[in-house]
């Protein structure tokens, strides 16, 4: 009964990670398309560093739904290969939570030593409300990854949880230090108030970082092993 238990979890876990990747999909694309519209129609570093990780978390999440999607389709006869196309997804998705932190840490310090940019223009307040519904988003789809995990746990839905954790972290710091500008608009405050935003969102974004990259290094390791390990 033990491993039919373990099979039908691993099936279900993996059906359900096919659907959640799916929807993440779905979910992100029209945030993506109206991030870039609230970008071109603003001042804000905070809209621009969120645009920035929308589009590296929608190429990420696109890799993952081919992951989970092929694997499922797949059955057990392939785990070797869908183990490693997992651990790439995962190592994709560290390099590209790495690369918006860069982005995004490099242009607040460049705006705090040029004295601060007060954001301005329509796409502010759009940007705002976008960034609350999608917390709202992002959270109902963490969740889903976080009952996934239970049901058949996994470095690539661990990676998920650690990227969905920083979506749902930079939600809240870019509708917050939006909604503050607007509160302190036309002070040398509000000035400095997105640039800030800029640098807690990349330190949020390597904090989710450290364990995905930590989980991605441990499966490369495991894969060399095994293919230097000899064919019986």
């Amino acid at each position: 009964m033990q491993p039919l238990r373990k099979t039908n979890d691993r099936s279900n876990g993996e059906a359900t990670a096919a659907r959640t990747a799916r929807l993440a999909v779905l979910a992100g694309t029209p945030g993506l398309l109206l991030t870039a519209y609230a970008a071109a129609t603003s001042t804000s570093l905070t809209i621009r560093a969120d645009l920035a990780l929308t589009l590296m978390d929608m190429l990420v999440l696109i890799t993952v739904a081919i992951v989970t999607g092929s694997r499922r389709n797949e059955g057990t006869g392939r785990e070797r290969q869908a183990a490693l196309a997992e651990t790439l997804a995962n190592a994709f998705a560290a390099l590209g939570m790495c690369l918006s932190m860069a982005v995004v840490a490099s242009i607040a310090v460049q705006r705090i030593a040029a004295g601060g940019v007060e954001p301005q223009g329509q796409g502010v307040v759009l940007a705002m409300n976008l960034n609350l519904a999608y917390a709202v988003i992002n959270l109902w789809i963490l969740r889903r990854w976080k009952a996934r995990n239970r049901l058949a746990a996994s470095a690539l839905a661990r990676a998920q949880i650690c990227l969905f954790s920083d979506k749902l972290s930079s939600n809240l710091l870019i509708a917050a230090s939006l909604a503050t500008a607007m509160i302190w608009e036309g002070t040398m405050i509000a000035r400095f108030i997105d640039p800030v935003a800029g640098l807690l969102i990349a330190t949020m974004t390597a904090r989710w970082t450290i364990p995905v990259v930590r989980d991605t290094v441990r499966s490369l390791r495991r894969e060399f092993r095994r293919a230097r390990k000899p064919v019986a």
